[in-house]
């Protein structure tokens, strides 16, 4: 066959196929290819007026199953980067207990929809109503209302508020690329070795956190006035017992002397790693935390509150610590957090927390204080400075069935069952290397970050052991230092 004549066939079975495809479309009534589909409901729908709005249609479909089904569509010019969407569905004459669901949409760009159905019981519940509570951002929600019967459909148009206007249209605290320096800086419980002042004159780092022994961080700020240091004494009691307020006050006292001998601290911490187990328990902190903050001033001292541990708070007990960062970012302080993962500082990196949504660059342990600053801290006005005041690889955060690993070292054993090597291979080092240089580019896409510190260094013979990157500060100065030479 010659290529002329197989171009002709070629040619002639696409117009073939494509008038096909027309007179399918074009089919009448009489022809089987055709489903008739009833019509269930039609009806005018008045012209939104407002120029940002949200959609939100309801519709309760009862056939071979009940269900619930839900659309959103974004009808403002500003994406909406995150929803919680809360369902309830009750009846005043059942004795059924009410059902909820709770639904969190992806990021909806302007003019996207998102929908879902939820599952109900078969037989819809006599005189039920389904309640929505859309919530944007803390204090940005909006409460329905739906008493219709089965089988009725509901649409909303929702007005977006002068505030959740406010929040949409200002700018991501997250920005695409890294920017400025390097963050990160190191995390010392023990000044035991001259390679810690050698790594601050040549990385001249973000950061350095130190416990107990605090005299040699004047060193660190003769030799790097830029670097910001943080401090703690070690405190045994941290039961949240008391009077909050007197407790607080008693705390900064006890500490007062020391606190005044030491000067080369530029903030504060309190309790390391409090335990809050519930609301109640945060309100308690907050409110000591807050006393601390206002007694420090007094001393002409600035504070990191809070220095909780890696995955907490939970979202709901962070709204609760919101008070004592108002009263710290009035008074100059900044917010301290710890961060941890395992087996990688990526593990988490990705998923929700219980009651938000979050995105690729959000974390349920890494990167979990992005949460905190867009759900809560952005619309309440109360973006401030933020220390990570730990952060590494810990086998703790793993389940508990996997317990044995602590710190980086740990996780390359050369086989299992075995102890930690003293000489970790060469490949291990820079595996952990890259990670804490991932971790730093994503915290330098976020101007509030001052910095990170990893833990730990000083620790060669404690229980810290298996954390210590005393071994690798050169190369983490060189790593530090490459990112300073990359400003343009």
């Amino acid at each position: 066959m010659t290529a002329l004549k197989r171009l002709s066939y070629i040619t002639l079975a696409i117009v073939v196929l494509f008038s096909a495809a027309r007179l399918a479309a074009r089919a009448d009534v009489n022809d089987p290819r055709v489903i008739e589909a009833e019509v269930l409901v039609t009806a005018d729908m008045p012209q939104a007026r407002e120029p940002a709005n949200l959609m939100v249609q309801a519709t309760s479909w009862v056939g071979a199953e009940h269900r619930y089904v839900l659309t959103l569509g974004n009808f403002s010019p500003w994406p909406i980067p995150a929803l919680r969407v809360f369902h309830r569905y009750f009846s005043a004459q059942s004795e059924q207990d009410e059902l909820t669901y709770e639904w969190l949409p992806d990021r909806l760009e302007p003019g996207q929809v998102a929908s879902l159905a939820i599952e109900l019981p078969p037989d819809p519940l006599p005189d039920a109503c389904h309640q929505l509570e859309i919530h944007i951002a803390d204090g940005l929600d909006t409460f329905l209302v739906d008493c219709s019967p089965a089988g009725a459909t509901t649409v909303w148009n929702v007005p977006l508020t002068d505030e959740m206007r406010d929040y949409l249209s200002e700018p991501a605290l997250t920005m695409p690329e890294p920017e400025n320096g390097s963050k990160l800086g190191i995390h010392v419980t023990a000044n035991s070795s001259p390679q810690i002042m050698d790594f601050v004159r040549d990385a001249q780092p973000a950061i350095v956190v130190a416990v107990g022994d605090l005299g040699w961080l004047a060193d660190v700020k003769e030799e790097s006035p830029e670097t910001i240091t943080v401090a703690r004494f070690p405190q045994e009691d941290q039961t949240i017992k008391g009077d909050p307020v007197e407790r607080a006050r008693e705390f900064v006292e006890d500490h007062a002397a020391r606190y005044l001998a030491n000067p080369g601290v530029d903030y504060w911490m309190g309790w390391n790693e409090p335990t809050i187990d519930n609301v109640e328990q945060m309100r308690w902190y907050a409110a000591f935390e807050s006393e601390r903050t206002r007694a420090m001033a007094e001393l002409g001292l600035k504070v990191a509150v809070g220095n909780f541990p890696a995955g907490t708070p939970e979202a709901h007990e962070f709204k609760t610590f919101l008070p004592a960062l108002a009263v710290a970012k009035k008074h100059g302080g900044v917010l301290a957090l710890h961060e941890y993962s395992a087996p990688t500082l990526l593990d988490g990196v990705g998923a929700d927390i219980p009651g938000l949504d979050g995105t690729d660059n959000h974390g349920a342990l890494t990167l979990r204080y992005r949460f905190w600053y867009d759900h809560y801290l952005r619309p309440n006005n109360l973006v401030l400075p933020l220390v990570i005041t730990e952060a590494g690889i810990d086998g703790g955060v793993l389940p508990p069935q996997e317990t044995g690993l602590m710190g980086w070292r740990d996780f390359y054993k050369p086989e299992p069952g075995a102890k930690a090597v003293e000489e970790i291979p060469e490949y291990a080092t820079q595996e952990y290397l890259d990670q804490l240089s991932w971790y730093d580019d994503q915290l330098r896409c976020d101007p509030y970050v001052l910095g990170f510190g990893i833990f730990n260094v000083g620790g060669e013979d404690s229980q810290w052991k298996s954390f210590d990157i005393t071994s690798i500060l050169p190369n983490l100065a060189e790593l530090v230092c490459a990112k300073s030479l990359a400003i343009p």
